[in-house]
């Protein structure tokens, strides 16, 4: 007897699935279900993880014409994603640094992504059922969570809503429908491009679709489609590139190609497992440390090994059915990217990076599923795994409530993660705990000597203690490691003037100043080297240079008094005093001072009410009480006469 030739698993028609009329219901239960799940992050703070960067970014803050323009020419943390910065932009306009409207924002669009998965999934495959389960499982997955709760992902679920609907209009269009939907879909490719260069793939998913809706690829029609999408990948991708190179993210030279291949096949893997399996999550996944040998270690290479389980699986798979094929290819070309044979960033792996590339796997998921034919065990497993990724989700969500919170939990995973510890160092700072700043950028700086930032925090820290030396040591160290970092220079100015080294100082912040103009804490260090080296016209001009750059500088404001004073400019030395006080009003030294000069003009009335006030702020003041009591004696003496 001749065995038949298996056919392919077609998609079941929609009425044998599930009834039309109950579809509607299902969204709205998904979608309440993924807001629940999520909830949590709409309480959670802002973190230290470049979310004030883009918050207080100065191109955020202004949305005026001339800023809008200056959006669009400009990268921002090695991304260019204008439409990015521009919805932070509408938050900011509407919340002011609320953080509730960072993530309502967010959450927002995870819905709107929820749902139209969807639509996707259900024009590909005229399978609601399939639609549904896909979409529950992408709404509530939990490596979705670092997309939706951290603040400076918007770039993430904003490329991904125009990138989702780009792919509908294309579906829409293969399926015979008007041409419009062509170029609908080619807008929505460029706005996703705008909003992140992650976007550059969705040329590679076309040809799937058409693959799926059983379209000739080679037919001059369908390829001559694609063009248009192709130029703007290519364009987008140099400007990806480009970007990534003026934030110096691009680390060719640490890995070799070999171990870069590694590390895809392993973050590959990792990417697998945690779909099914999303525990031990973290914000940060650090590259693994070297071997005494200078090796990584053997269990990385080890993840090439079960290549050929994927080929032969991956195909059984794709010959079963069209959906698979198309699953698979959607999770491998958008995953491609960012598996590190280009490496870029500090992580070997992200959460993040799961987000569009889920669709295929998910799909995938939800199909093997479905074909399950014991009825029973198959609703037991979508139960089981809606249940566990809501719990999860809905904890992971609670991670993301602040700094302190993040990087513990990032440090209980890795306790190599350099860049957890220099971060979770910054918020002990930012909490005065500066014991426990300096211990956790030292680990930092333990685990890699060369990385910058910690050697420059720990010396800001160092500062707070008062141990000139050993600040001056890390700024030093800072200055070797990047030699064209200003803040370094400046701050090592500082702590020079804090150790009577004048010289070195004035040298150190016009370095600063060669390098950054704009800084206007060197301007004030180099001003009060300058007055302490008797060059007083030079340290007015440093200060009065720091007040250009920040007209709110209460102590360029008061240094530049002091200095007015001591050139017998009294008018100008009170007019600096009287504007520290209109910053300031509990700036005790500026009323001692206003009334030092009110006093040596012979105005004891206006002396007396300032230190009068001194002594108000701080009740021990004894120069204010000293010099009260002289100004007393002279309005009496001057009252006898």
């Amino acid at each position: 007897m001749t065995k038949q030739k298996r056919k392919p698993i077609n998609p079941i028609p929609v009425k044998t699935i599930i009834k039309k009329d109950y579809t509607s219901y299902w969204l709205i239960a998904g979608l309440l279900l993924t807001l629940i799940v999520y909830f949590p992050s709409l309480t959670n703070g802002i973190t230290n993880w470049d979310d004030n960067k883009y918050i207080d970014n100065p191109y955020v803050k202004d949305l005026s014409l001339a800023g809008i323009v200056k959006i669009f020419s400009v990268y921002v943390l090695g991304n260019y994603h204008p439409l990015t910065l521009l919805s932070l932009g509408i938050d900011r306009l509407i919340g002011g640094g609320n953080p509730f409207i960072f993530h309502f924002t967010n959450l927002l669009l995870h819905l709107f992504n929820t749902f139209l998965v969807f639509l996707l999934v259900k024009r590909l495959t005229q399978n609601n059922l399939l639609a549904i389960l896909t979409f529950m499982l992408f709404g509530i997955h939990t490596l979705h969570v670092e997309s939706v709760a951290w603040v400076s992902e918007r770039k993430d679920v904003l490329y991904s809503f125009f990138f989702l609907v780009s792919l509908i209009f294309y579906t829409k269009y293969v399926s015979g429908r008007k041409t419009v939907y062509y170029g609908l879909s080619l807008l929505l490719f460029f706005l996703s491009l705008l909003s992140k260069g992650q976007a550059v793939i969705l040329v590679a998913i076309l040809p799937f679709i058409d693959y799926l809706k059983g379209r000739k690829w080679l037919s001059t029609k369908v390829l001559s489609e694609k063009i248009p999408f192709l130029l703007l990948s290519l364009i987008f991708g140099w400007v990806a590139f480009r970007a990534q190179q003026s934030a110096s993210a691009l680390h060719f030279e640490y890995y070799t190609l070999p171990e870069r291949f590694a590390f895809a096949f392993f973050g590959f893997a990792q990417y697998l497992i945690k779909s099914i399996a999303p525990v031990c999550l973290s914000a940060f996944y650090p590259y693994p440390q070297r071997l005494l040998n200078g090796c990584i270690p053997l269990s990385y290479w080890l993840f090439i090994i079960p290549l050929p389980v994927y080929l032969i699986g991956s195909y059984f798979l794709v010959k079963r059915s069209k959906i698979y094929a198309f699953g698979l290819s959607m999770f491998l070309l958008n995953l491609l990217p960012v598996l590190q044979i280009i490496p870029f960033g500090g992580a070997i792996i992200a959460d993040r990076y799961f987000y569009i590339p889920s669709i295929g796997l998910l799909l995938c998921f939800a199909f093997g599923l479905l074909e399950i034919r014991n009825t029973k065990i198959r609703y037991a497993l979508v139960i089981s795994f809606i249940l566990i990724f809501s719990s999860l989700s809905f904890s992971r969500c609670m991670v993301w409530k602040d700094s302190l919170t993040l990087w513990d939990d990032a440090i209980s995973k890795y306790d190599y993660a350099k860049v957890a510890y220099s971060n979770r160092g910054i918020v002990y700072g930012n909490l005065g705990q500066w014991d426990k700043a300096i211990a956790d950028f030292s680990r930092a700086i333990e685990l890699d000597n060369k990385y910058l930032e910690p050697h420059y925090n720990r010396g800001l820290a160092y500062c707070y203690f008062r141990k000139w030396d050993k600040a001056t040591a890390d700024f030093s160290q800072t200055i070797g490691i990047d030699p064209e970092f200003a803040p370094a220079y400046s701050n090592r100015g500082y702590t020079y003037n804090n150790l009577g080294q004048w010289d070195k100082s004035i040298a150190d912040c016009s370095k600063a100043i060669e390098i950054d103009p704009k800084l206007p804490d060197t301007y004030f260090y180099r001003g009060f080297a300058n007055f302490n080296i008797g060059q007083l016209n030079k340290a007015i001009t440093d200060f009065s240079k720091a007040i250009e750059i920040d007209p709110k500088y209460t102590d360029a404001y008061y240094n530049r008094g002091v200095a007015y004073y001591s050139l017998e400019q009294k008018d100008r030395s009170i007019a600096d005093f009287t504007k520290v006080i209109g910053i300031d009003p509990n700036y005790k030294s500026a009323y001692y001072n206003r009334g030092v000069a009110y006093n040596n003009l012979g105005q004891w009335d206006k002396a007396i009410a300032d230190f009068s006030k001194a002594i108000e702020i701080d009740p021990n003041y004894s120069d204010a009480y000293f010099n009260r009591d002289l100004a007393y004696r002279k309005l009496h003496s001057e009252k006898r006469r």
